[in-house]
């Protein structure tokens, strides 16, 4: 009776196991043939079970009929008792393997149930451009554009991540692929996801709003206070770190907050370097975001103050430290879109040191952009304005690091939700300013008044 007991457990826990192979199985549908063979082989395995059973049975009723008299060494290598015991001995060790092969296709069913897999969205944009003489980027004719790239793998409801990669060409008409973000996070709550990688550094609204995909901006360009790093712009808008961001729900509305550490920016080529492999210097970049996002009577309203702090050293073409700038910023930042209307502004105050003198020499940009939707169309104006200190070595040493005032204006049409026709007009004045060359040279560069005409055409899939 003992072996019997063991039978009915054995096929208790197979049972078990099917049930629940089935209950976690939830495969992808583009796993469905997988599955297919999986749910044939669990099906075989429960017609084996059926047969085991009914031979378990037997077994244990030849087990309770009398044996027939003989002698005592006959009756010990010939009694059915023994020969069953045998025999199901034999069977619990098949139920055991079957066991066994079963876990293993529940296993295979259940394996990646919460995985999504890798999904691939991306932009595309292709435009023309035509500008006067005096732009520093002279643009008379079409343009390729960029494609860009992102994949959003997701394993389990918590590990998650982000890769963009965006091929483009420079005004040099040379293509390249830059990984533009690759940083992968854990969610512990709403309160607080730490990631880590590169990423868009989560200061004031832009940045954060809108990547490197045109389709999702209202305008053509970016202000040039917050454009990418490689297109002129001047502060740090990547960073290769650790990030800390999360929300808490308040009455009307949630606060939210972003904390981050990561390299510090060097200047070489006359532009932002983000030190993606190793830092240039000990001195990390700290900075921090808070921001209320209303609801209610604010649903749609934005507002927060962010900081950053660290050393920049900048080199010359022999990549020799020519000067090291302690880099502090702060400053606050708005947003509101809601009935058909759609704004952004945000404004930095610079204090920053050189090592040299130990000078402190402030500085200070911002921008504002006001948008109206009229159906499918969205005219819009922005404003642009910094007044950078022309003795600020970090300013300086960078190629468009002078003193500007920009206009701008034009429309987007969207022709479904994800395409769009823009259409933008660009009236700029740049100061004249003496700046440091690759060599390390003061020259001098002229003041230049230019204005720019664009149009894009951009997708989203």
């Amino acid at each position: 009776m003992y072996s019997a007991t063991l039978s009915r457990l054995a096929i208790a826990c197979v049972l078990s196991g099917l049930l629940g192979s089935v209950a976690v199985a939830a495969p992808a549908a583009a796993e469905a043939e997988r599955v297919r063979t999986l749910e044939q082989q669990l099906a075989r395995s429960l017609q084996l079970i059926d047969q085991l059973a009914a031979r378990v049975a037997a077994l244990e009723d030849a087990a309770r009929k009398p044996a027939p008299a003989a002698s005592a060494a006959t009756a010990a290598a010939s009694s059915p008792a023994a020969a069953t015991a045998a025999t199901l001995d034999e069977q619990a060790r098949s139920i055991a393997t079957l066991q066994e092969s079963v876990n293993q296709i529940a296993a295979g069913l259940g394996r990646n149930a919460n995985d999504t897999g890798v999904p691939v969205h991306g932009f595309i944009d292709v435009g023309a451009g035509w500008s006067s003489a005096g732009d520093p980027i002279r643009q008379r004719g079409f343009t390729a554009g960029s494609l860009d790239l992102y994949l959003t793998p997701q394993i389990g409801s918590r590990v998650k991540s982000l890769i963009e990669l965006v091929v483009e060409f420079d005004e040099g008409n040379t293509g390249s692929i830059d990984m533009e973000r690759v940083q992968i996070g854990y969610t512990f709550s709403d309160a607080l996801t730490l990631w880590g990688g590169r990423f868009h550094t989560p200061f004031g609204l832009w940045n954060t709003s809108f990547h490197h995909g045109a389709n999702l901006q209202t305008s053509i360009s970016r202000p040039k206070l917050v454009d990418f790093e490689d297109r002129g712009g001047l502060i740090p808008v990547h960073s290769i770190g650790i990030w800390a961001n999360g929300s808490v729900p308040l009455h009307t509305g949630k606060f939210s907050y972003d904390a981050y550490l990561a390299n510090g920016p060097s200047i070489r080529g006359r532009e932002l370097n983000l030190n993606s492999f190793t830092d240039d210097n000990g001195s990390k970049m700290i900075g921090g975001n808070l921001g209320y996002q209303g609801a209610g009577a604010f649903t749609g309203l934005t507002v927060g103050v962010h900081a950053f702090a660290t050393n920049v050293g900048t080199y010359d073409n022999g990549s020799a430290l020519r000067s090291t700038t302690r880099l502090r910023s702060a400053g606050a930042y708005f947003g509101y879109d809601a009935s058909d209307w759609e704004a952004i502004g945000e404004y930095y105050r610079f204090s920053n040191t050189d090592a040299g003198d130990a000078a402190r020499r402030s500085s200070n940009a911002g921008f504002i952009q006001v948008g109206r939707s009229f159906g499918a169309l969205t005219p819009f104006v922005r404003y642009e304005r910094a007044s950078l200190d022309p003795r600020d070595n970090y300013f300086r040493s960078l190629l468009s690091g002078r003193s500007y005032r920009h206009v701008a204006a034009g429309a987007s049409y969207a022709l479904d939700a994800n395409s769009s026709l823009k259409f933008e007009l660009r009236s700029s004045r740049e100061a004249a300013v003496t700046q440091l060359d690759e060599a390390g040279v003061l020259v001098d560069v002229p003041g230049t008044t230019y204005r720019r005409a664009l149009f894009q055409y951009s997708i989203a899939f």
